[in-house]
């Protein structure tokens, strides 16, 4: 059950009987923007109205949801299989009603624990430059990686629920992967050079020198590998993409 298809059906339906897209939305009462949003393929005839839009254009039910016309012979089966298409409409919807509230409470959590953890103490949390150092490594890893445009349709796919391919939900869902691991590794990073200058400020210091000295210095293996890990991480979701393209 393509949208695509079902809005050039009902584009070429309308022709066939002879109405613009003004009339054919003043028959069922609709603006003549919702009609063209069909035949767009933007999105698909309410159930509300579907009986009246078949009665009008001379279809059936079954055909509108096939985008063609059918044979008596396959109707049948074409039936079925726009039931089952619709079965599987609905367990998505209902899995993306489940995520947002799962988003919703996630995002209550957080507020909460700004609210009662932080308080007053919040402009302590802010500051600039931990958020750059995190963000523009993570933005130029996604433009390096060409994921960029999965990461938006990611959020454009949440919020609108439109229907993508398998590839698509693919690359969307390496781009956030991409970056939750990218600003993990960059948030060490940052901790670490920050760790290490403090320490090697109060080297000076008679009390803490010795200790603080040895700290850093223990702490610049996980830098290093934190590095590593910045540098090659990129690479490897690049080839896993092309090796992906290369196996379909």
């Amino acid at each position: 059950m393509n949208q695509e298809t079902i809005g050039k059906f009902v584009a070429t339906c309308r022709k066939e009987k002879g109405f613009t897209q003004k009339q054919l939305a003043e028959k069922l009462n609709i603006t003549d923007r919702a009609v063209s949003k069909w035949e767009t393929g933007k999105s698909i005839p309410d159930a509300a109205i579907m009986l009246d839009l078949c009665k009008i254009l001379g279809i059936s039910a079954n055909e509108l949801l096939s985008g063609e016309r059918i044979a008596m012979e396959n109707y049948q089966k074409k039936a079925e299989e726009n039931l089952v298409e619709l079965q599987q409409k609905a367990n998505n919807a209902q899995k993306s009603s489940n995520l947002l509230v799962k988003f919703v409470a996630l995002i209550l959590g957080v507020l909460f624990i700004v609210k009662y953890g932080i308080g007053s103490k919040a402009s302590y949390f802010v500051d600039s430059i931990s958020m750059e150092f995190i963000l523009i490594p993570c933005l130029l890893m996604l433009l390096c990686t060409g994921y960029w445009r999965g990461f938006l349709q990611a959020f454009a796919y949440f919020i609108r629920r439109n229907h993508c391919t398998a590839e698509r939900l693919r690359d969307s869902a390496n781009a956030l992967k991409l970056v939750c691991r990218s600003s993990l590794i960059w948030g060490s990073i940052g901790f670490t050079i920050s760790t290490v200058n403090l320490m090697r400020h109060h080297m000076p210091d008679p009390k803490f020198g010795a200790l603080c000295g040895d700290l850093s210095v223990a702490l610049l293996p996980l830098f290093y590998s934190l590095v590593i890990n910045a540098v090659l991480m990129p690479l490897y979701f690049e080839l896993n993409r092309f090796y992906t393209k290369n196996a379909e």
